[in-house]
């Protein structure tokens, strides 16, 4: 799933900008599963009743303190994607069009839907 993100936002890129740019895919693999652990904590909020690491500062000291773990993820994706990673994953649909509607629908069943699926579940967990 996270190769077909890789590759979808690859292509789309290179298609939109005109360069190849494996860093601007795996941080759009990253956004990816920062999404799918936001719905899980989302799904975990609700169905508990409980919230894991409320933090009662400032913007600035929740900002300060979330950024190690996204900085984190999105290291850990990027070299993870980074050359021999993604020349594999790009050769495996070297021929194939990204902008096929299937295509465009798997990108909105891997982004969109997990991402309305946690702002519901987080306003019904607030409504509680």
């Amino acid at each position: 799933m996270y190769n077909f993100v890789f590759w979808f936002f690859y292509k789309f890129f290179e298609w939109r900008k005109g360069f190849k740019s494996i860093f601007l895919s795996a941080a759009m693999v990253g956004l990816t599963v920062l999404i799918h652990l936001l719905l899980l904590y989302a799904v975990i909020r609700y169905f508990t009743n409980t919230t894991l690491g409320k933090l009662n500062g400032s913007y600035t000291d929740r900002k300060l303190l979330y950024s190690p773990f996204v900085i984190g993820i999105f290291l850990i994706v990027y070299f993870f994607y980074y050359r021999r990673k993604s020349e594999v994953v790009l050769n495996k649909k070297e021929n194939d069009r990204f902008s096929r509607p299937i295509n465009i629908f798997y990108i909105i069943l891997i982004l969109v839907v997990p991402l309305l699926l946690a702002i519901l579940f987080t306003n019904k967990a607030l409504n509680q």
